[in-house]
């Protein structure tokens, strides 16, 4: 079998902060080089670099306005980008499970994807056992 082409991949240009370009880019760098990059990924790992960048986008200006503003009316109210932050972020972790970036969605993913030939230290010890008796 040949070795799978790896899959060109451009970031939105709406990214603007650094560390979304990095980790999204280190994602596609990782998927390529396992060849588990598909064509269909792409508009996800937009989306998934879209949202990263906004909940960043959103802790940038609450850190420097803080969480509360006053409306029209004088009172006291929760910055709009507090919501947002909170939107985008569910975004993102959202995606984040699909390409295993979290620490449960990554035992899954392993689980499902080459872990099956590698002994588990339960599957050991429960071996250890049976040899005993």
């Amino acid at each position: 079998m040949g070795k799978k082409k790896k899959i060109s991949f451009k970031l939105p240009d709406s990214i603007k902060h650094d560390e979304a370009r990095k980790l999204i880019t280190g994602l596609v760098k990782q998927l390529n080089e396992k060849e588990m990059l598909e064509l269909s990924d792409i508009p996800q790992l937009h989306r998934m670099a879209t949202a990263y960048d906004m909940y960043l986008s959103c802790v940038d200006e609450i850190s420097e306005r803080g969480m509360t503003m006053e409306n029209l009316k004088g009172e006291l109210v929760k910055r709009p980008e507090a919501n947002l932050l909170k939107e985008s972020w569910s975004q993102y972790l959202e995606l984040a499970k699909e390409y295993g970036l979290t620490a449960k969605s990554k035992g899954q993913i392993k689980a499902m994807s080459g872990g099956d030939n590698e002994e588990s230290p339960l599957d050991a010890y429960l071996k250890g056992k049976k040899e005993f008796r």
